[in-house]
């Protein structure tokens, strides 16, 4: 998923060239009311996860309202066979679903400028199609997500333009389907050293959700302080407050598709460290987001599992900010 040692290449800043006639506009949202934060949970693909979320509601004390899941990159086809696997994994557990939808395959003969032609069209219509005929026609839907980075086949860095305008048809593709009524949330990688994702914003039609992913990173000097790299997590040009103020002035509520603290096999990343996740749940109460998934999984290039017992400090301070009776 997360690629954490790579730098950010330059990302150009600008307006965002929005591509007209693919989604009507729709009237300012105003202001957005606080809500109460659901809470989920990431911890593997589809019914492979399903076996493992009792041990972590068990932990816990109390069942989680969500889980976040992924539909496969391999190939329209894969991804499209995904969106039936993973809706009737968790429908048969009765929990909803955020779904991360990839833009494009990863083979990179697909391009931002085939899809904003409308080349896919009838591939991400089969996506929704499958999406809406097993249970999930009203999800989240978490479309290509981490943009704001290079690692990706939909990666924003180099033409922010193109981003926008294979968005707005994607969007567009899939609100046509019927029985849809999917919600959208733009989520970019937030913290230290990473890039600007302003002028890949697709428009406030096409976007329901303004999210963030947030890791507890390490790209400090050596002897920098959790404190410090708390610091820049918080208040760096992307980062946390960032990410609440832009949401803010386009009238969108915010998410945290993805958050956690770990380590990476090169001993990179923040480890078991209280003032990160201190300073998260601590974000979360002041500045409720719409809902927020904790990473408690071992993924290949970061371990941020903590419901094992091998984070124990922050995994006492989760429990006691989302645990039973919270």
């Amino acid at each position: 998923m997360l690629k954490l040692l790579r730098r950010m290449l330059p990302f150009a800043l600008g307006v965002s060239m929005l591509v007209p006639g693919l989604v009507a506009a729709q009237p300012d949202p105003g202001t957005v009311p606080p809500v109460k934060p659901r809470l989920g949970v990431y911890q593997g693909a589809g019914c492979d996860a399903r076996k493992l979320l009792p041990g972590f509601e068990a932990w816990l004390g109390r069942p989680v309202d969500f889980v976040v899941d992924f539909l496969s990159w391999d190939s329209w086809e894969a991804m499209a066979w995904a969106a039936g696997w993973v809706g009737k994994c968790w429908k048969e557990a009765g929990k909803p679903v955020v779904v991360s939808m990839p833009m494009l395959p990863r083979d990179k003969s697909f391009t931002l400028e085939a899809g904003a032609r409308g080349d896919y069209d009838a591939k991400i219509a089969a996506v929704a199609q499958r999406l809406v005929l097993n249970g999930n026609g009203a999800a989240i839907i978490r479309l290509g997500w981490e943009f704001n980075a290079p690692w990706y086949t939909w990666s924003a860095t180099k033409r922010p333009d193109l981003y926008i305008a294979h968005w707005r048809r994607v969007v567009s593709v899939m609100r046509s389907v019927p029985g849809a009524q999917f919600r959208f949330d733009w989520t970019p990688i937030i913290g230290p050293g990473v890039a600007s994702p302003v002028a890949a914003y697709p428009g406030d039609d096409v976007v329901d959700i303004i999210g963030a992913d947030a890791y507890n990173n390490n790209y400090f000097p050596p002897g920098t302080t959790p404190e410090q790299r708390w610091k820049e997590m918080r208040d760096g040009p992307v980062g946390l407050r960032w990410h609440r103020d832009f949401a803010k002035s386009h009238g969108k509520p915010t998410s945290f598709p993805e958050w956690g603290t770990g380590s990476r096999p090169d001993g990179k990343g923040g480890g078991d460290d209280p003032v990160f996740m201190k300073g998260m749940t601590q974000w979360i109460a002041e500045n409720p987001p719409e809902y927020h998934s904790y990473w408690d999984f071992y993924a290949r290039d970061y371990r941020s599992k903590i419901s094992d017992g091998n984070q124990p400090l922050s995994g006492r301070i989760y429990l006691d900010a989302f645990g039973v009776g919270r």
